[in-house]
């Protein structure tokens, strides 16, 4: 019994080391088998970016298409303007006389930024005068006097030139009239139509000549109204003599100011002068005698478009920059712009260049910045194509790359097919 028991364990060993190199081999070959890392081959680009729409689903996305075009193209380079005041826009007022600042009848001095017509009075001077000159004498008294009638009679006299001016007036237009119809009606020659003409201009000339006396005279008249007949003195109103914005009020209501103090500043900014500094490299580059267009700092265009003038302006350059100015004019009456606000422009180059052009609205951009267009394969298939742009000008936008000059491409429904091909919205 105990001989059987040692055959069996000894078997039982002897089977145990026959197979113990069998599983060391098969376990090596399994671990051999498996890899690190598997790399799966991905289909190609094309295969992805290649939609089929149904004709109903076709209709309801409004697909439209643009053909791809190239053509010669001026590129602009957008800079940083500033909006300054043009030269002779800015009015400074300064008092002829001392005296003393009143208002200008009832109405207060008004602060900056108030709106103003030009010949607005915006406050008024009294005159201080010395000790001895408070009361005339008998004998200025008398030459004040005499002066005062003999351009009353004169301004008499200029107010009936006016009314003689306007009764030749009259007289010559009916002439000229009656000779134009008779000269119409063939029953009149064309000299008595030029003679007649003739006539009507001199008179004309008379009449503004007599009403630019009359009005010269009365305004002498007005200077020699210094005293009221109180004695007092009377103020003298201080107008602008230009419409636009008051810049800076420099006085205050009773102030006691000498000749040639200065009293008030008005702007006018119905158009305004748009400096650029273009790096010296540059300015071979840029067409200096073209238009400029004006867009945001950001290179969106305004809501309107609005294009600025070049202009004869001194030159300027910073030496700290190394930049020159280029001076551009432009309507500021519906932009507002202020002095010292800054605004892109749009310069253009003088280099031409062949560009595909497709409308801005037909390019998408993916989320790593590239740009697509999809191009019509077939009857309702639209394929992702890859474009490189350059820059947009407008509603275009010029590509370096891109589909072949013809290729339609989709410009209203791009969005929606590309939120059919990566399933948004799902």
């Amino acid at each position: 019994m105990k001989h059987s028991h040692r055959i069996l364990i000894f078997a039982t060993f002897a089977i145990s080391v026959g197979l113990l190199p069998g599983c060391q081999k098969a376990d090596k070959s399994k671990s051999e088998s498996v890899k690190p890392a598997k790399v799966e081959k991905l289909p190609v680009e094309t295969d992805l970016a290649t939609i089929t729409l149904t004709e109903d689903a076709n209709r309801r996305l409004g697909i439209t298409t643009a053909a791809v075009a190239e053509r010669e193209v001026i590129r602009r380079r957008t800079l940083g303007g500033q909006a300054i005041v043009p030269i002779g826009k800015t009015i400074v007022v300064s008092s002829p006389l001392a005296g003393i600042v009143t208002r200008s009848g009832d109405q207060a001095i008004p602060p900056p930024g108030t709106r103003v017509a030009v010949g607005t009075p915006l406050l008024s001077i009294k005159p201080l005068l010395s000790a001895e000159r408070d009361v005339m004498t008998p004998a200025e008294q008398v030459q004040l006097v005499g002066a005062r009638a003999n351009l009353m009679a004169a301004q008499t006299v200029a107010a009936g030139d006016v009314d003689r001016g306007n009764a030749e007036v009259e007289g010559a237009q009916i002439a000229f009239d009656r000779a134009s119809k008779l000269f119409a009606d063939r029953a009149g020659a064309r000299r008595a139509v030029d003679d007649a003409e003739a006539q009507l201009n001199i008179a004309k000339s008379n009449l503004a000549a007599a009403k630019e006396r009359d009005k010269q005279l009365k305004e002498l008249l007005k200077m020699l109204d210094v005293q009221s007949p109180d004695g007092e003195v009377t103020p003298l109103p201080m107008t602008t003599p230009i419409g636009g914005l008051v810049n800076r009020v420099d006085i205050s209501e009773g102030q006691t100011v000498a000749s040639g103090t200065v009293l008030f500043e008005v702007v006018n900014l119905d158009t305004i002068w748009i400096r650029v500094p273009v790096f010296v490299d540059m300015l071979a580059e840029i067409q200096q005698d073209e238009p400029a267009k004006l867009v945001s700092l950001s290179g969106d265009t305004l809501p309107h478009d609005v294009m600025a003038n070049p202009i004869a302006a001194p030159p300027t350059a910073d030496a700290m920059s190394s930049s020159a100015d280029l001076y551009y004019e432009v309507d500021n009456s519906k932009l507002a712009l202020r002095p010292g606000q800054r605004i892109g422009v749009e310069l253009p180059t003088s280099k031409k260049a062949s560009s595909l052009v497709v409308p801005n609205a037909a390019i998408l951009f993916d989320i790593y910045g590239g740009g697509w267009v999809y191009a019509m394969t077939g009857e309702r298939q639209y394929t992702r194509n890859r474009v490189s742009v350059q820059f947009v000008d407008g509603d275009e936008a010029m590509l370096a790359a891109g589909p072949e000059v013809g290729t339609k491409v989709v410009v209203d429904g791009a969005a929606e097919l590309f939120g059919t091909e990566f399933g948004a919205g799902k």
